[in-house]
């Protein structure tokens, strides 16, 4: 049988806080991204740019 290192990973309550936090920041990023790019988008379509 093979290790799966994932839950090796998850099972250090650190390194488990750690990933999250590190989820929690790329998910609130891309949301972010997503928002001002769709507002460009729509004042691109507008013409304001």
């Amino acid at each position: 049988m093979k290790r799966d290192p994932f839950n090796q990973y998850i099972k250090d309550p650190d390194k488990k806080a750690r990933l999250y936090l590190i989820i929690t920041g790329a998910m609130i990023a891309t949301t972010i991204l997503i928002v001002i790019g769709t507002l460009i988008f729509i004042l691109l379509l507008v013409g304001v740019i």
